[in-house]
């Protein structure tokens, strides 16, 4: 994927956590002020600050992926040159892949399972697995920019995979 497409897919990213994050802050706000200065406590607050964590948890995993900021320890892949650092790259993103790929999997099998069984949420009385569904919509991203990196990885010369890796 190339700079400007990632930038792109980082912005959208962006404004769609953005706004998940200022809705989640609203509603932290609303209930401290309702329950310490009116004495009510929202019963339905917590429940929807859980379920907006996830999302912002999995789809911050999948941005993170994007601009490929997750926390990596390169000391080994620094020492490494050319053809090695190359195949050492495609190594590391295969194993992330099969890991992500069964995060997914699995993911969407629960999703399928909450859903067929009707699974509801106790106080908001919504479907359970929109919050699984955060899992499974974010592993799918992941894996998709995981498998793109991959792919140009493999395409690229050795010198321009060094740049990428």
């Amino acid at each position: 994927m190339d700079f400007q497409k990632r930038m792109i897919l980082k912005q959208r990213f962006e404004y769609i956590l953005g706004f998940i994050v200022l809705v989640w802050v609203m509603i932290v706000n609303i209930a401290i002020l309702t329950r310490y200065v009116f004495k009510i406590a929202i019963p339905w607050n917590e429940e929807l600050t859980v379920l907006l964590f996830n999302w912002v948890i999995f789809m911050g995993a999948a941005m993170a992926s994007v601009t490929k900021s997750h926390i990596t320890i390169t000391i080994f892949q620094d020492a490494l040159r050319g053809t090695t650092k190359k195949i050492v790259g495609i190594i590391q993103n295969l194993l992330f892949i099969v890991f992500i790929a069964v995060v997914c999997f699995q993911s969407w099998k629960i999703v399928f399972l909450q859903a067929r069984t009707e699974q509801f949420t106790a106080i908001l009385n919504i479907p359970v697995y929109i919050t699984t569904l955060a899992m499974s919509i974010g592993s799918l991203i992941w894996l998709t920019i995981l498998l793109t990196d991959t792919y140009h990885l493999i395409q690229a010369s050795p010198v321009e995979s060094e740049a990428s890796v």
